[in-house]
């Protein structure tokens, strides 16, 4: 009889709990029908301060994290990534453990075939920092930061547009070292550390940098990996 009663009341905690599971669905599917209504034509409609203040409406609602919960839109954190952005390529790139951070500083940043697969192109465009933060912050805690002078650029993809080579951007030629083929036979290059400014630790604001740093470096090795591609 005791069983009896016991089972019963575990059966009506768990009607108890699916209705309310159910209650919960219902009223984020309702939230979600909303937020995409919204959405629809939100570029032509909202200037940029109206989207902040609509993505603070979804995080209120609990359906959204923003990145203000760590440190990376702080302003210290910006003036280091966007300092002098308007003459420099910067890129950002997370990793997990800080000992790859430092290594990226001392040896350079490693990439397989695509420079573009791991490093995120920079703006000063807020909600497109947003955006990129938030879908690759769980990658790791610490930022890698990479910038690049335009003039430094500009120089390398005249000369690959020049030698006709095609396929090719101007990142795989910044390298000292030839590639590497890895286990899939895809190359692997090293851009150079010079390159690299420094890293943040996007949860505390922490900012380690590369006493190196130098966005115009330019070495010999640049020109020569050029004919050894035609």
């Amino acid at each position: 009889m005791v069983l009896q009663i016991l089972e019963a009341f575990i059966i009506a905690g768990l009607l108890v709990y699916i209705i309310f599971l159910h209650l919960q669905l219902s009223k984020k599917n309702i939230f979600i029908e909303t937020t995409v209504k919204k959405l629809a034509g939100l570029e032509k409609t909202r200037s940029l301060d109206e989207m902040m203040e609509f993505l603070k409406e979804i995080n209120k609602a609990g359906l959204y994290q923003r990145a203000n919960h760590d440190k990376f839109m702080e302003e210290s954190t910006t003036d280091f990534i966007l300092e002098n952005e308007d003459k420099q390529k910067i890129y950002m790139h997370y990793t997990r453990d800080e000992a790859d951070a430092r290594n990226i500083l001392k040896v350079g940043f490693r990439f397989v075939n695509s420079f573009y697969k791991t490093a995120l192109p920079v703006t000063r465009d807020k909600l497109d920092m947003i955006i990129k933060h938030n879908s690759q912050k769980y990658y790791g805690h610490y930022l890698v930061i990479i910038s690049i002078a335009n003039d430094t650029v500009r120089k390398f993809s005249g000369e690959i547009k020049k030698a006709g080579l095609k396929n090719i951007s101007f990142e795989n030629v910044l390298t000292e070292e030839l590639p590497l083929r890895n286990e899939n036979a895809e190359p692997v290059f090293i851009l150079p550390h010079q390159f690299i400014k420094g890293y943040i630790n996007h949860l505390t604001g922490e900012i380690t940098r590369n006493p190196d740093f130098d966005p115009t470096y330019i070495s010999p090795a640049f020109e020569k990996n050029i004919l050894t591609i035609k």
